[in-house]
């Protein structure tokens, strides 16, 4: 019972690691043993290398890649698999978020939003999960949101919570699915999380009071909060877990 939140040598992908909510994960998986892999369309490396400095053990490496491209997913599996030789854990924290009036949304922007947080879940699950299908082993843990879920009390969310919610089904899918294989597939929802990411939310006055006024606990999450959640979601203790999205929202699902 001692080791049931430990991830000695198992192998962490964490996808979009190289800020925000992102890093946190990395940090979070190597301090508890897990070999990282912080995989970006940019400052993958620095992201490493910041573990690293924080945890001597660690050998986390930074690998950059395009979650839009096909291949370049592929290639980024056969770069982990060929420097570790497997893959145990994958995290897939990217996301992005396009802010527009339902009227006005422009189809380009739409795209690109889910491209990057639905179409390059799909992708990486695809490639690293034939790698775990084989082994029969793995988690895979997704980013999605309670905006997949709850709508805001503000405009422009249409997008983003569309791209959730696929988020969610993804998931619940590839639980079903993969599950005979004994991967484990979950989803955590947070809440609003202080990184650049949502500045401009923290930044409006009005919005900030709403959002205040929705959570129970009253105050904005920080990437740490996130943390504890992942750690379960990719060791022992969660084996008999899979297909939930756990909320990490101050108490906002509770209310409504």
């Amino acid at each position: 019972m001692a080791n049931l939140f430990r991830v000695d040598n198992q192998v962490a992908v964490i996808i979009g690691g190289a800020g925000g909510i992102g890093q946190a994960l990395g940090a979070g998986l190597a301090e508890y043993g897990a070999k990282v892999v912080i995989a970006d369309v940019k400052g993958a490396e620095e992201g490493a290398a910041e573990i690293r400095g924080r945890f001597k053990t660690s050998n986390a490496v930074g690998m950059q890649f395009d979650i839009t491209d096909e291949k370049s997913v592929a290639a980024l599996k056969d770069r982990v698999v060929s420097t570790f030789g497997t893959v145990d854990i994958l995290v897939n924290s990217q996301g992005i978020n396009k802010k527009f009036l339902a009227t006005e949304f422009p189809v380009s922007d739409w795209d690109i939003m889910f491209d990057i947080n639905v179409r390059g879940t799909m992708l990486t699950c695809r490639e690293f999960g034939k790698v775990m299908v084989e082994r029969k082993k793995g988690k895979v843990i997704n980013l999605s949101s309670v905006r997949g879920v709850r709508a805001t009390a503000w405009s422009g969310n249409e997008g983003y919570s569309a791209s959730k919610a696929a988020i969610d089904m993804i998931t619940r899918s590839l639980a079903s699915e993969w599950a005979p294989y004994k991967i484990n597939v979950n989803a955590i929802g947070p809440s609003t999380i202080a990184t650049p990411f949502s500045q401009k939310t923290l930044e409006d006055p009005e919005k900030l009071k709403r959002f205040l006024a929705s959570c129970p606990l009253g105050r904005v999450g920080q990437p740490i909060d996130i943390v504890g959640a992942c750690i379960f979601l990719a060791s022992p203790a969660s084996d008999f877990v899979t297909g939930q999205i756990l909320y990490l929202d101050g108490g906002l699902t509770a209310i409504g």
